[in-house]
């Protein structure tokens, strides 16, 4: 039906590249404010529908955010918990979202349960219209045997460009290779092999993503890692816990792994939020509850959330939050650097066809067709010809802006 497209049990189609194409008559769950979108189709918050064959390409402009939370283990009985670390991150509304495997509870050793289809099907239903552009990572308690529901859901293994950033998704427990009655990261060859090849082919920052903490599995597959290029950072969970882990091998000693499996953590349950700048780095916060988002008729009013640290002590830390206004037939992004546990608000103003933006915080502007007299903080053109630009502004100033 279309390449760079995964077709769900229930009729829709996920991306699973930073570029697609797909037929017409289709729902395809990606958020329109941050793609770039070629053909007839009818626009909502988190999805298209095509009214004819129909191109995408996810804009490839700074900054952007990513939201990961891992560990789920979604069942009837842990329902309300999934959802409040979904509703927490989604009013965050970062550029991509990834869950990083144990997505529901499965046994995790291979020794069977009662995990059916409709356990993935209850996770997909209520992130679906919650979080923009969201992607899953396989982990050990995802299959059992003869369960294989996870691959009616996503890919194993893929690769998205953003920016300047490559994210890389890896399986540390292929179940052609495991051991029975274990859930320790078992690598197949093959897998490793591809691995290897995406950390060297080119010269993008690279980001891996990865159920199980680094140190579970680089021992059994240092040689991926040989002649790789601009490796930043691993994001996993697997351990219900948050922990920082860096210059664990001295071959990786300067790759940070992020850990947050703590969705299944009985003390503290957090979101971990970064920001990527076209500099090549990333602001990572982990953010708790408190957080609130209203629209009004001229703007946002927004209540930042509380945040901790790696070691879950209670600080204070940037969060940039997303939003989205529909001006006309234009989405007007913007990414709020709010300091945590404080209100902020931006207003919005129209103008003829120039739109006017003030906050009390730092922010970001992005959008397809937006110009200013400002010099932009990057650009990017999509192959249709449009020009996408983003803007810094310090809090307090007066953004004019219009859409070509």
């Amino acid at each position: 039906m279309g390449s760079g497209t995964f077709k769900l049990p229930t009729g829709e189609y996920r991306f699973t590249s930073e570029q697609l194409s797909i037929a017409g008559d289709q729902k395809v769950c990606i958020a329109p404010s941050i793609w770039c979108i070629h053909g007839e189709y009818e626009a909502f918050g988190k999805y298209i529908v095509t009214k004819s064959n129909v191109t995408a390409h996810l804009a490839q402009i700074h900054p952007f955010t990513l939201g990961w939370i891992a560990d789920l283990h979604f069942r009837s009985d842990r329902a309300e918990v999934v959802r409040e670390q979904i509703d927490r991150l989604s009013l965050c509304n970062p550029a991509l979202t990834v869950f990083g495997g144990d997505i529901v509870s499965g046994s995790g050793e291979y020794s069977g349960s009662d995990m059916d289809d409709s356990w993935f099907g209850a996770v997909w239903d209520y992130a679906k219209d919650r979080l923009s552009n969201h992607l899953w990572v396989k982990g050990n308690h995802d299959i059992d045997p003869n369960s294989y529901f996870y691959y009616n859901w996503f890919e194993r293994l893929w690769t998205l460009r953003m920016g300047r950033c490559k994210f890389v998704a890896f399986d540390g427990y292929n179940e052609q290779s495991l051991v029975p009655g274990s859930c320790e990261p078992c690598l197949s060859l093959p897998d490793v092999l591809w691995l290897k090849r995406k950390l060297t082919e080119d010269e993008l920052n690279k980001v891996i993503l990865v159920h199980q903490p680094l140190e579970q599995w680089f021992p059994h597959a240092p040689w991926a890692f040989k002649d790789a290029s601009n490796v930043k950072s691993v994001y996993s969970g697997h351990s219900h816990d948050i922990i920082y882990a860096k210059g664990l091998f001295k071959e990786i000693s300067d790759i940070p792994n992020y850990i947050n499996g703590s969705c299944h953590g009985k003390e503290l349950q957090v979101a971990t939020l970064t920001i990527f700048t076209k500099d090549g780095k990333e602001q990572t916060v982990l953010v708790n509850g408190g957080i609130g988002v209203d629209e009004t008729s001229d703007g946002f009013d927004i209540t930042a959330p509380g945040t901790v640290n790696w070691k879950k002590e209670k600080v204070l830390s940037t969060v940039p939050i997303r939003l989205i206004r529909r001006i006309g037939e234009h989405d007007l992004n913007m990414i709020a650097l709010v300091p945590s546990e404080t209100q902020a608000s931006i207003r919005i103003q129209t103008i003829g066809r120039d739109v006017e933006i003030v906050g009390d915080m730092e922010m970001y502007v992005l959008g397809k067709g937006l110009c200013s007299e400002e010099s932009p903080y990057d650009s990017w053109g999509c192959s249709c010809g449009t020009i996408w630009n983003s803007y810094r502004i310090a809090a307090g100033n007066t953004f004019r802006c219009a859409f070509e």
